[in-house]
């Protein structure tokens, strides 16, 4: 490429040479006559105008100023809100004359700008080497203040925080902007972001808002532009045409956490689609924390929690307790904790525990203790609710099992498992960008003699998040395969984590299972197989809206709310330990084998590789194409 430039500039050189060397005869050299109008590049395409004013101008330019000059002019202005002159004249030795447009400010609206174009009637005038029109937009900026130096936290994608200053409309205090919101983490963006506090009784996308504290921001370009995809990455309201985000309850997350004493906001949580236009992106519209707003003097309370499960604590005298390590935020003195089956909601929990309606343990920070009803067993949570007063600030829940001796988990031995639901989502060699291939990987399994045909992988990531580099995985995966001819790996937490959150999984049936039955699923070929002691799960191939296959998948990826298509090696597979002699061994082979140059049987390539999203030095495999405008 570097010899095709230079031989470009060579032959460019070549013919600055030949044209120097040619006479006056052999060349003409352009001739400009007349005075020579134009409008100048300098004029700003946005105009404010003030609303005590009536009239503002509009500069045009000529060359020679020799004499006097009268020049015809047409406006072009579609909201008929503009007039001006159908001529402006120049005095003698004048180079600049201005246009005057005249308004009325009453018939204008705040920041809804309207574009007018000037153009010289006559090409008399005018000239090959300037503009001969100009076209602004013009309107009245609102009114804003300056209420200080604020902070801006994005917790999803960007992970930085930086200092902005917001301003507050004088005539709606609802309305307020943070002006320059990225471009101390990108270097670019929007010129604001302008937020709205919504009030019951307001309409948004033809909703009437009932919920107290919601907020709407503006379409925001981060400035940042994506060299994988070539786009710049957007942030916007889930209420500006994503599907499904149509009610308010959808919108919930994007709402004041906090409000200062004189009623102004202190804290403003954003829940926002990162978005890249005909690409795709990120859904963080359904989780809190991922984009924050600090108001100037405001300090966020802290009510942050970290439980960590150790286990069940049986005591001389019988009782038993869910017992683990609490970290507490600073403003967290109210807390407690209780166990209840794993099935509950636990958003709901909190709410009775605040109103009195569920007995609760009081816990601080340290190791706790939270008592185990004698009636429960089987799966079950811990909830922690920090409370102010009879309000939830906060809360978590950590579910683990307790059988009381009566385990329906027994063991059947050792079996094989097959990941490429994550390891093939990273590089093995950042630099040579070799990505992970399937790998198999040995592990205990137990079926549940209450559910006989539900399996359990002990530690199922173990090795995955080993070979990653990660923290030790301790999470256990079940597949359900009550029905031989419908197996399903329902959504579960892998206990990888690489940094962005934990990672969950499930096979494509199992990540629909809430909304379809299994007939419907079998129907569409969404399920997997049992047969002679091997789970296969089926390759589901993703065609475009033409009906062309893009890539094909067996589950889904899902981390924090996004939820990405994997698997697209083709390879999910469980072998138990009942399998044939052959298939033991043949997987043994694959769970020793260092390269996986061989594959399972009966296995398609994958027709492409799905979009990457670079994570600190690996990149995961991630389909963007899941979000629909």
């Amino acid at each position: 490429m570097k010899k095709y430039i230079e031989s470009i500039m060579l032959m460019l050189l070549g013919m600055v040479v030949v044209t120097a060397c040619s006479s006056d005869d052999d060349y003409q050299w352009a001739t400009v006559s007349g005075e020579q109008v134009y409008f100048s590049n300098a004029i700003a395409a946005k105009q404010d105008i003030p609303m005590t004013g009536t009239s503002f101008n509009i500069p045009i330019n000529r060359v020679m100023t020799d004499g006097p000059l009268t020049v015809n002019i047409t406006m072009t202005d579609e909201s008929g809100l503009f007039s001006a002159p159908s001529s402006v004249s120049f005095a003698a030795g004048e180079a600049q004359a201005n246009i005057p447009i005249s308004y009325d400010p009453t018939q204008l609206e705040y920041d809804d700008y309207k574009e007018i174009t000037l153009a010289i009637s006559s090409t008399e005038h005018t000239t090959e080497y300037g503009a001969s029109s100009v076209k602004v937009k013009v309107g009245i900026p609102a009114p804003y203040t300056s209420i200080g130096k604020g902070e801006l936290q994005d917790n999803y994608y960007f992970k930085k925080s930086t200092k902005v200053e917001i301003r507050r409309n004088d005539i709606n205090p609802n309305v307020y902007r943070v002006m320059y919101p990225y471009k101390d983490i990108t270097n670019g963006g929007s010129e604001y972001m302008e937020i709205t506090l919504l009030q019951p009784g307001d309409n948004l996308r033809d909703v009437e808002i009932t919920m107290n504290g919601l907020v709407y921001f503006s379409d925001t370009n981060t400035g940042y532009h994506h060299p994988d995809y070539d786009a710049d990455i957007m942030l916007y309201h889930p209420a500006t045409g994503f599907n499904g985000f149509d009610t308010e309850a959808s919108w919930a997350y994007n709402r004041v956490l906090e409000y200062q004493e004189d009623g102004t906001p202190g804290l403003i949580q954003l829940a926002p689609f990162y978005y890249m236009d005909g690409v795709g992106g990120w859904n963080a519209a359904n989780a809190d924390g991922n984009l924050l707003i600090v108001f100037p003097g405001f300090t966020p309370s802290d009510y942050s929690m970290d439980f960590t499960y150790a286990g069940v604590l049986t005591t001389s005298s019988q009782e038993i307790f869910a017992t683990g390590s609490l970290t507490l935020g600073a403003d967290a003195t109210n807390v407690k904790a209780v166990v209840v089956d794993a099935s509950y909601d636990a958003e709901a929990v909190a709410d009775a525990i605040a109103a009195g309606d569920l007995e609760a343990t009081e816990v601080s920070a340290g190791n706790i203790r939270v008592p185990i009803a004698a009636d429960l067993s089987g799966e079950l949570q811990v909830i922690i609710v920090a409370l102010d007063g009879t309000t939830v600030k906060n809360y978590a829940s950590t579910k683990f099992e307790y059988y009381g001796g009566n385990n329906p988990w027994q063991s059947l031995g050792t079996g094989y498992f097959t990941d490429n639901l994550v390891i093939t989502g990273y590089y093995k060699d950042s630099e040579t960008k070799t990505i992970w291939e399937a790998q198999t990987y040995e592990v205990e399994i137990l079926e549940n003699t209450n559910q006989p045909g539900v399996y359990r992988m002990v530690n199922a990531y173990k090795g995955v998040a080993q070979d990653l580099d990660f923290d030790y995985a301790d999470k256990n995966i079940d597949v359900n395969a009550t029905d031989p001819t419908g197996v399903y790996i329902p959504v579960q937490a892998t206990g990888v984590d690489d940094g962005d959150g934990m990672i969950s999984i499930a096979s494509v049936g199992g990540y629909l299972i809430g909304n379809y039955s299994i007939d419907e699923l079998k129907a569409e070929g969404y399920l997997g197989t049992l047969e002679n002691g091997v789970i296969t799960f089926p390759y589901i191939d993703y065609k475009d809206s033409q009906g062309e296959v893009q890539f094909s998948y067996q589950g889904r990826f899902i981390q924090g709310s996004s939820a990405y298509t994997a698997g697209d090696s083709g390879e999910l597979k469980v072998v138990l330990p009942e399998a044939s002699q052959s298939a033991k061994a043949y997987a043994k082979r694959m769970a020793r084998a260092t390269s996986f140059e061989h594959r399972l049987k009966g296995i398609r390539k994958p027709m492409t590789r799905v979009n990457s999203k670079t994570v600190n030095n690996k990149i995961l495999q991630r389909n963007l194409k899941l979000i629909a405008k």
